[in-house]
């Protein structure tokens, strides 16, 4: 298994509907009434953060190399 880095924080994503979901924004599609439509097929997760709404940090992890390797939602 790779050695990873110590997490270091890269930004905080927040939250008012409980749920966070993460995709590719070049599969957003937002209509000229400013309505998102999220893709239909399987580019996209969400999930409940369990505790509701809030602002979370966001870390990332790199291996020996510099590659990004993992990224840490803290709930």
């Amino acid at each position: 298994m790779a050695v990873l880095s110590k997490p270091k924080i890269i930004g905080t994503v927040s939250c008012d509907s409980g749920t966070i979901a993460i995709t590719d924004p070049a599969y957003l599609q937002v209509s000229k009434e400013d309505t998102v439509r999220m893709p239909e097929w399987n580019l996209f997760t969400s999930f409940n953060t369990e505790v509701g709404d809030g602002e979370f940090v966001v870390y990332a992890q790199r291996d020996s190399l510099g590659h990004l390797r993992r990224v840490i939602i803290e709930i």
